[in-house]
């Protein structure tokens, strides 16, 4: 399939731009920390084997495996019900369980904080009816737990959807015919979409250890906490790269067991109503699904968001808020956008690659491909800056943040590859085929077959990307340049320092903003479609 093939120099530019913001930190990192570990094993050998680490690795573990529990006691119903053909409103339905992973966990957990104070309507109306003990708090392993939950269901929701879209329905016809509708789900549905399942609870184990912003906002310290503190508090670079180790060989351990269960399974369908011949019926159903649905949104978005705004009371702390960190929304709309449009071309690139090559090569840097979702951004942040040492003009005249952008562009350019591969796996040949006939040079078949081909992959690829950015904490807190806040930063230091009233505006105006983009990138197009016809 010759005609697929874009140019060499692309793919060598692609392929050097991921190896050096992704791989080149980490291996540069890890190499220094080994090299150290041959010459200061007594001290190192400490710092792995200490009770500290074992305290660490089984309450992020707890927490690890308890998200992903919460995860997937609401992800997988919003996802059968998404799934099902008959269900009203089914698009915006779909959009709005996307919506707690388009809002940043922390700027969520900031939420949930104001939900659940002490003088908030929650804990009034517990203490009225079972007294002051009844009071519920954010700021415990149990809070963190919920408010990444909520944060990452939308992972298993989005991917055993596709799941359930790529079913063999004659099997579950068959099962129907001795067996009831529940009996038929769990003896032959469940059965079909169990790769994407367990690949979708892996991921999410995946994204939990390595938050940052959540366990620090509530008080809880996990490893990406340690981390930090270790390298931010005690200028201890070996001990940072210790503590990372566990947590880095479990999620690698992830990494692995979901890619081998998945094999050349799609993680995500680009159109959620495609799939019209789906098996899955809600017939009288159907309005209770769309209660459920809506009360899911209301509890785990409306509510809490509502009493941010109710603490805010006047909009014009907003509209004051804004006009005071004008330049902080300027700085990471900038990089979002840069970050967004670089990772795009290089996992249309590499996706290119990976979809139509299936060699060891292929396979093993697919694998490669994994480990940046698998590494705390911390530890990229840390080989970045050592690598950075090696060139002091780099590092002295980065008053823009070029650092800061290649550590976004290797921690999220894993993200749009698996969008490309899934929907360059996914498109019609014939059309490309075409296509290789009436344009004969690649640049045209580029312009008019596979960019409107792959469209919703693009447009997808930038929002997810664009959307990461703005919430990322782990890299942003070490590499941003100075007087170059980011909204993350600037949200962030204002929760841990109690300026609830700035803090609660810019979360608003965050997650609003991330909202309207996510609007505007899946409207895109559909109206490039119109506007085409």
């Amino acid at each position: 399939m010759k005609f697929h093939r874009l140019p060499l120099s692309l793919y060598i530019i692609a392929f050097l731009m991921f190896c050096l913001t992704a791989v080149l930190p980490l291996v540069y990192m890890l190499g220094q920390f080994g090299f150290d570990l041959l010459s200061q094993q007594g001290k190192i050998a400490s710092m792995l084997t200490d009770s500290r680490q074992l305290t660490l690795l089984g309450r992020s573990c707890f927490i690890a495996f308890s998200a992903a529990f919460t995860a997937l006691v609401i992800g997988l119903p919003v996802a059968v019900l998404l799934s099902a053909r008959d269900l009203p409103f089914r698009k915006l339905f779909y959009f709005l369980a996307l919506m707690p992973l388009l809002i940043p966990p922390y700027i969520l957990a900031g939420a949930w904080i104001h939900f659940l104070s002490p003088s908030g309507v929650v804990n009034q109306i517990l203490t009225a009816i079972w007294g002051p003990s009844a009071k519920l708090s954010i700021f415990s392993e149990a809070g963190c737990i919920w408010c990444l939950g909520i944060s990452f269901f939308p992972i298993i929701t989005v991917i055993v959807s596709a799941g359930l879209s790529q079913i063999d329905r004659s099997l579950d016809d068959i099962a129907r015919l001795s067996s009831g509708r529940w009996s038929t789900f769990r003896h032959s549905t469940l059965l079909q979409i169990s790769p994407h399942l367990i690949a979708s609870i892996c991921l999410v184990m995946i994204f939990v250890f390595a938050q940052y912003g959540v366990p620090s906002l509530l008080g809880v310290n996990t490893y990406p906490v340690e981390i930090f503190a270790q390298f931010s508090a005690f200028y201890n670079e070996n001990a940072a790269v210790a503590t990372s180790l566990p947590i880095m060989i479990l999620v690698i351990i992830l990494v692995l067991v979901q890619r081998k269960i998945m094999r050349r399974h799609n993680y995500i369908r680009i159109n959620p109503s495609s799939e019209s011949d789906n098996s899955i019926k809600l017939g009288t159903l159907k309005y209770s699904a769309v209660i459920f649905l809506t009360l899911i949104f209301v509890v785990i978005i409306i509510l809490p968001f509502a009493s941010v705004l109710a603490y805010i009371k006047d909009f014009s702390k907003i509209v004051t808020a804004f006009i005071l960190f004008k330049n902080s929304f300027f700085n990471t709309t900038l990089l979002a956008f840069l970050a967004a449009v670089i990772c795009t071309f290089i996992g249309f690139v590499i996706g290119d690659y990976l979809a139509h090559n299936r060699s060891h090569t292929a396979e093993i840097f697919d694998m490669i491909c994994w480990f940046p979702i698998a590494i705390p951004g911390t530890i990229i942040s840390l080989g970045l800056i050592k690598f950075a040492g090696l060139i002091p003009a780099l590092r002295r005249m980065d008053s823009f943040g070029i650092l800061l952008l290649c550590a976004y562009i290797g921690i999220f350019s894993a993200f749009s590859i698996r969008i490309f591969v899934s929907s360059i796996r996914r498109a019609d040949t014939n059309v490309s085929e075409a296509a290789a006939m009436d344009c004969t040079r690649w640049y045209q078949r580029l312009i008019y077959v596979e960019i409107p081909l792959h469209l919703k992959a693009i447009m997808a690829s930038v929002v997810i990307v664009f959307v990461l950015v703005i919430g990322e904490l782990n890299a942003t807190v070490l590499l941003v340049p100075p007087g170059k806040e980011t909204l993350a930063v600037a949200i962030d230091n204002f929760l841990h320092y109690g300026a609830n009233v700035y803090a609660s505006a810019l979360c608003l105006i965050e997650a609003l903003f991330v909202v309207l983009i996510a609007t505007a990138g899946i409207g895109f197009p559909y109206l490039f479609k119109r506007l085409k016809s």
